[in-house]
């Protein structure tokens, strides 16, 4: 029972309270993902994204609807063409007269281009699709950015806790020590070796308060503002490995927002690469042509005098050689291509990385459980110390010993812990879910 109290009252500088379960982020954490959903760049570029996509489909739609166009001209100088013609044998001059003023509407609807709008209105579908889950995936990984960027900057806090314990614990074992040498009772080295230790513990204090500058700037990086008031701390979740172990990876799940994008960025490109190729068709449509126009004066208002032309018909357009649309469908096919072995890639990696990360956090649980039995070992030893040096059976190097080994204990839980928050927080992204 005594060793079970002296480890709760080490964790409390270390731990104020381990929580047995992680269901959700901690309530202190809730403000900041909303910081960072509102203030994010990388968010806000995938909603941009998501927005084009959207755009992206109505230009696909709109391949399929008849386009209708006006165009207005007025000429203010002119000089006439003449045409020769022979009436009798004898030739006259006409000038070829062109209206001074016009106007025109004119309307086309495709009926035929070999199904290459068909294949362009699906790569833009997929494109807008491949956006949109790009856009969630993007929000469920800045939620775990900022979790694990938040957890490291109170780590660091905790860190600098201990730093400053062991520091201050140093200070009155140096001042104890020196009253020794007074006494006769304690060295010069000992002395010196105090002072030593007492000179790396303020090093490493300073170190641990850059480490929280450094947390935090990063903290204020993932949330996309420098504007970070005051944070709200909360205790580092303890490993559950009983939640891990049975965990396994499905790839098709469906749940893997990231892969799923890849997925349709690759038949998005697969499509566009299928209507590239189809630029050799001829292109058939339906068409008809309104004009208004005066060619007999010159104001452009002199309203009555202007005349009235249509036409409807249907018009083929076949390109026989262009090199530069051969050129195009090239890079289309090269460009899906590349797509396609991006994805595979993403897929074949997706196992790995969830067996790697499950290592990871089994092993930081496992080393947590051997950290927590060393601290309470280190407790007990400093105890055992301090006693036996008032008894005059130890010495104060031993207590020195000791009191660092406390310190070690302190701070390898705390890595620890950070250790296993990263990892369960990337086996989350390789799951696509919450654990």
């Amino acid at each position: 029972m005594a060793s079970l109290k002296l480890f709760a009252q080490a964790l409390a500088l270390v731990l104020p309270c381990i929580p047995t379960a992680r269901a959700s982020f901690p309530e202190a954490i809730q403000p900041l993902i909303r910081i960072a959903v509102e203030h994010s760049p990388g968010l806000k570029k995938a909603e941009a994204g998501m927005k084009e996509g959207d755009w992206k489909n109505l230009e696909g739609v709109s391949n399929f609807l008849p386009t209708l166009s006006f165009g207005a001209n007025h000429i203010f100088e002119k000089r006439y063409q003449y045409l020769n013609i022979a009436f009798n044998g004898n030739p006259v001059e006409f000038p070829q007269i062109f209206p001074s003023s016009s106007g025109s509407l004119s309307l086309r609807w495709n009926l035929f281009d070999g199904l290459q709008n068909y294949h362009l209105f699906r790569s833009a579908a997929r494109s807008r699709d491949a956006a949109e889950a790009q856009y969630h995936w993007a929000r469920f990984q800045l939620e775990r950015d900022v979790a694990f960027a938040y957890y490291r900057f109170v780590a660091a806090k905790r860190l600098e806790d201990a730093a400053k314990e062991n520091l201050k614990t140093l200070k009155n074992h140096l001042e104890q020590v020196n009253h020794l040498k007074t006494g006769g009772l304690a060295t010069t080295y000992d002395v010196l070796r105090v002072e030593s230790q007492v000179s790396e513990a303020q090093s490493e204090v300073l170190q641990a308060s850059d480490n929280i500058e450094i947390a935090r700037d990063k903290l204020q990086v993932v949330l996309g503002t420098e504007e970070l008031t005051e944070i709200v701390e909360s205790p580092l979740p303890a490993p559950e490995p009983e939640k891990i172990h049975p965990l396994q990876y499905h790839r098709n799940s469906g749940k893997r927002l990231d892969l799923d994008s890849f997925e349709k960025q690759s038949l998005a490109a697969a499509s566009l690469d299928s209507a590239g190729s189809l630029f050799w068709f001829p292109k058939i449509s339906l068409g008809a042509d309104y004009l208004k126009y005066n060619n007999l004066t010159d104001p452009l208002s002199d309203w009555n005098r202007y005349r009235s032309a249509w036409n409807v018909g249907i018009y083929l357009n076949w390109n026989l050689f262009n090199l530069k649309d051969y050129a195009l469908s090239r890079q289309n096919h090269y460009r899906a291509l590349q797509a396609e072995q991006s994805y595979a890639q993403a897929v074949l990696q997706s196992p790995a990385d969830f067996s790697f990360w499950k290592k990871r956090y089994l092993y930081s649980a496992s080393l947590y459980q051997a950290k927590s039995a060393d601290l309470r070992r280190a407790e007990e030893t400093v105890r055992l110390a301090e006693v036996g040096f008032k008894a005059g059976v130890r010495t104060t190097t031993e207590v020195l010993d000791a009191e660092l080994e406390l310190f070690r204990a302190k701070a390898g839980i705390v890595n620890t812990l950070i250790n296993s928050l990263e990892a369960g927080i990337k086996l989350e992204l390789t799951l696509g879910e919450s654990l």
